[in-house]
C-alpha cells in the first residue's frame, strides 16, 4: 500500500473512530470545520442580542457533547453583567470541532434561570442556532453546530 493512500485510510479511520455514536455529526459538518487543516484552535465570539434591561447578568453555557448539553455539564460557562442591548462573550482556544450554546439573562442575579409556577422560564433565554422549541428546551441536535478554525461568531436572539 502506498504511503499517500496508507495516510488517507488512517485519516478515515481516526475520524470515525473519534466521532461519537449518538448525534454523531453530519460528514459534511465535520470536514467543513476541518478544511483548513489539522488539529487547530478557534475563537468562538458569542452574540447575544436582543437583551430588554441593562441589569443583571449573562449566563453562557457552552458544551462539547450531546450529554453535557442534556445533563447541563458545561465544558466552559461565563457570567458577564449586562452593559447593553447586544453583548459579545469570546470563548477562545477552543479545539475544533461541535458545540453547543445555552444562555440565559439572570435579571435578578440569583444564579438561576426564574421559572413561574407552572415551570415556563420567566426570565428570557436562547439556544445556538438560535433554536426553540415551543414545548420543551430544543435537543443537542437543534443546538450544535461546528466551530471551524480560527474565529466564528454565533449570533443568539433573546428578543
Amino acid at each position: 500500500m502506498n504511503t499517500k493512500r496508507f495516510i488517507t485510510v488512517a485519516s478515515a479511520l481516526a475520524v470515525s473512530l473519534a466521532l461519537p455514536l449518538g448525534g454523531a455529526v453530519k460528514a459534511s459538518e465535520f470536514f467543513a470545520a476541518q478544511s483548513q487543516g489539522g488539529a487547530a484552535s478557534a475563537d468562538l465570539i458569542v452574540k447575544v442580542e436582543n437583551i430588554d434591561k441593562t441589569e443583571g447578568q449573562l449566563r453562557i453555557g457552552l458544551y462539547d457533547s450531546e450529554t453535557g448539553f442534556e445533563d447541563d455539564r458545561e465544558l466552559r460557562g461565563q457570567t458577564v453583567p449586562v452593559t447593553g442591548s447586544t453583548m459579545r462573550i469570546i470563548f477562545d482556544d477552543l479545539p475544533v470541532g461541535r458545540y453547543a450554546i445555552k444562555v440565559f439573562h439572570d435579571q435578578d442575579t440569583d444564579g438561576s434561570l426564574d421559572k413561574d409556577f407552572m415551570g415556563i422560564p420567566s426570565e428570557p433565554y436562547g439556544f445556538s442556532n438560535n433554536a426553540s422549541d415551543p414545548f420543551s428546551a430544543p435537543e443537542w441536535k437543534e443546538t450544535r453546530f461546528a466551530l471551524p478554525r480560527g474565529q466564528m461568531t454565533q449570533s443568539i436572539d433573546l428578543g
